[in-house]
């Protein structure tokens, strides 16, 4: 099968999305042709696979132009195009797809038009409520009739998680059977050079900073903490629109000896200090599924995470993670000074954890689903 990955994030980039195009590519070229088409400033090759990219310098109706190019070139000589988001990628996509023919497969895990409104403190309603209401800058309105025609337009769509399947259904009317759950996989293990011993009371957090990750509350918490742990530190691996804001909370609590602020890190510096860390703080009040929990239970860390949909398919309390109720800075830091104090809880959670991903997260079970949706979508008439 000729594949062609197109996504708005690759690495040097950090985080789920951009690792997973360059990890999944890797190991579907074992048995089909693949093509990544990225927007990428800077980015790395993968063996066997023709990489193309659009710097993301350029301005935006300029880049998205050369996208456009780049993704009908390839796409003319491929089977299907699987886009990686539903505006950047997924709109170029669906027109490539109708001058070509060639089907498009779209993965959706996270609504952009949410997103940003959050980030811009346009709306505080969680993601179905705001769905559902008509609020929002005429920008956030604009991406939300984008995302509807790509939902709409492609052949098929794959989400992380049954929680986002249910949500994108009923907000967008979409036909059931277009949506399918097909959980992501971890990222496979990091080796770096370094002396891997744990800091005993070393928290991490590695996010895009922006608002509902929860990372002031994590820092509210750490303050919680201090009385009990004089030597607690936290690492916040990350950039984002949060960042001045973070930093001023931090200091404010009197934080600043508490807390190291490390910005966009490599994804295996983000691998060692999951594997110095004491334990791995997941804060969100949303998420579609997080790659980070996947991430955690593959480096063996323990891990503290909210009890929201798309989190709760993954981390289970007492049995992969102890969860605790959104918005609760006082349950996160109680949680947290549990997992510190009890070594066995610790051991018992992280092998919890290397099970599930062995049954439900693995990559073998990921690229199965995926492939037959894929050769499912082939196999139909395509207009």
């Amino acid at each position: 099968m000729k594949i062609v990955l197109a996504t708005p994030l690759y690495p040097p980039e950090i985080g789920g999305p951009a690792t997973y195009v360059k990890e999944l590519a890797e190991l579907l070229s074992h048995n089909h042709q693949v093509t990544i088409v990225a927007f990428a400033s800077t980015s790395e090759k993968v063996e066997g696979v023709a990489l193309y990219t659009v710097s993301k310098r350029r301005i935006l109706p300029i880049r998205l132009l050369k996208f456009f190019f780049v993704l009908w070139r390839e796409a003319k000589k491929a089977d299907v195009v699987y886009a990686q988001n539903a505006v950047a990628a997924g709109l170029p996509a669906i027109f490539v797809g109708m001058l070509t023919q060639t089907p498009v497969v779209l993965k959706f895990v996270g609504d952009e038009a949410w997103e940003r409104a959050t980030q811009l403190r346009q709306t505080t309603h969680t993601l179905e409520d705001f769905l559902a209401r008509n609020e929002g800058s005429l920008k956030i309105h604009i991406i939300k009739n984008i995302q509807r025609l790509v939902l709409r337009h492609v052949q098929a769509i794959t989400v992380p998680s049954a929680y986002l399947r249910e949500v994108i259904i009923r907000a967008y009317r979409l036909n059931p059977a277009k949506v399918v759950v097909n959980y992501n996989a971890a990222q496979k293990p990091e080796t770096v050079p370094f002396a891997e011993t744990i800091i005993p009371h070393q928290l991490v957090v590695t996010a895009r900073l922006v608002e509902w990750k929860g990372i002031d509350g994590i820092l509210r918490a750490l303050k919680l903490l201090i009385k009990e742990f004089p030597d607690i530190t936290l690492l916040i691996a990350g950039d984002g629109p949060e960042e001045k804001n973070l930093k001023r909370l931090a200091h404010e609590l009197d934080l600043d000896t508490h807390v190291t602020f490390l910005g966009r890190i490599s994804r295996a510096e983000t691998w060692h200090i999951r594997k110095t860390s004491a334990v791995y703080v997941l804060n969100s009040h949303y998420e579609g599924l997080p790659h980070t929990a996947l991430t955690s239970f593959a480096a063996g860390i323990p891990m503290v995470a909210t009890n929201i949909p798309g989190t709760n398919e993954a981390v289970y309390h007492e049995a992969t993670g102890l969860v605790v109720p959104p918005h609760d800075d006082r349950a996160l830091a109680q949680a947290i000074a549990r997992l510190l104090k009890d070594e066995a809880l610790r051991e018992r959670l992280v092998q919890g954890g290397k099970e599930l991903l062995a049954e439900k997260f693995s990559w073998e079970a990921h690229i199965s689903t995926l492939l037959s949706i894929l050769e499912s979508v082939l196999a139909k008439p395509h207009h």
